[in-house]
This record gives structure tokens, sequence and C-alpha cells, in this order.
């Protein structure tokens, strides 16, 4: 399957790609800096913003499917739905059809709900204040995508870390499972790459963690 990945650099985008071309995927990395990854077999490199609609047009033709690991920033509550805006419109172009994306728990108030009382009051006071931009700019980008005619999954996990995966992840419709506070990279990516392949999520949010 030829699939184009945004946020290809950074510590979620590298486990993609990597994990997408070890599956055999023909891949395009989307990056602004494109020194930033080496292209190889299979692995090809499209340099540009992805402010830019015509680079992300450009990237997008002859696709099969999109996963975006884009992440958002402190202090830019605009970057993720202008980009998601970029991409659903080459999508829309190129007749692209699947769309996977990472999300973050908490973007929806539901999925918190299992979580003990004293932690939900920790991330909605981090939510409410350091960490307002950020996830005001997931919930705008995530209305952006539920709102398209893509065939969406939007993926929500906890906290990220970089372990080596463990092949054990839980999953939940509607919250993260109980606990779930962490869950590594490598078990998110790979979590992502299996939806190329289903549609069980399809237009679902699916909660993941350890």
């Amino acid at each position: 399957m030829k699939v184009l990945i945004f946020g290809a650099s950074g510590r979620t985008g590298r486990e993609l790609v990597r994990q997408a071309l070890a599956a055999g995927h023909e891949v395009t990395a989307f990056v602004r800096n494109p020194a930033a990854l080496a292209a190889t077999e299979h692995l090809r490199i499209a340099a540009g913003d992805v402010h830019d609609p015509a680079a992300v047009n450009i990237a997008m033709s002859e696709q099969d499917a999109v996963l975006s690991a884009l992440g958002g920033t402190i202090s830019d509550e605009n970057l993720l739905p202008r980009s998601m805006e970029r991409i659903l419109a080459a999508m829309k172009r190129h007749a692209v059809r699947r769309l996977i994306v990472l999300g973050a728990a908490g973007s929806v108030e539901s999925t918190l709900s299992r979580l003990p009382p004293l932690m939900r009051l920790a991330f909605r006071v981090f939510m409410g204040t350091l960490l307002r931009k950020p996830f005001k700019a997931q919930r705008e980008m995530q209305q952006l995508i539920r709102a398209s005619g893509t065939e969406w999954t939007i993926v929500q996990p906890p906290r990220l870390i970089n372990k080596p995966a463990t092949g054990k992840i839980r999953v939940d419709a509607d919250a993260l499972p109980e606990k779930g506070l962490r869950i590594a990279r490598a078990d998110l990516a790979a979590f992502m790459l299996a939806q190329l392949q289903s549609t069980e999520w399809v237009h679902r949010q699916p909660c993941i963690s350890w």
C-alpha cells in the first residue's frame, strides 16, 4: 500500500515510517527538513511545509492512505487545524479515502472517564492552563476530521513514552482503559498501521494504552 505520513520526522512519525517500511508499504514521508530522514528503497521524502497547499497536494498524488503524527505546540493553537485543512483538501482532490490520525486522550472529555478522580482533576487543570492551546488545537482538528468525508480513525493515547513495543495494547471505544496512563510510541505506531488493513475503527476514536 502507498502511504503518506505527516509528521514523519517526529518521534512517533519516525516509528510509523520504520514499521510501515518493515511491513512492506511504499512510504512517502512529508517533512519540513529533507535532511531529517534519508530516502531508502520504498521510502520517498517529500519536503515541504504542511501549511503549503501545493506541497501537500503534490505529496498526496497516487497515495492509498494518509497517516498523521502531527503534534501541537504549547503556543500555537492553529497549527493542527490549519494543517488538517490542507490535508483534507488534498485527499478530496486525489480521492484518497483512508485517514488515520494521532489524537490525544483528554481532547474528548469522555476519554478520561475511567481514570481515578484525582487523576481526572489533574488532567483538567493541565488542559485548562499549560496545555490549553494544544488541546484546543486537538479538538478543532478532530472536529474537522469528523465532518470530513474520509474514512477516518482518530487514535486517542495517553502519555507517550520511548520504550520498546510490548504488543500488549488495550483498546476501548469510549475511554482510556482503567489505569491506562501511558503507552510506547512503538505500540501506538503498530496500532495505527494495523488500521490500514481493518475497518473496525473507521469513523471511531479508539482509546489505547498499556
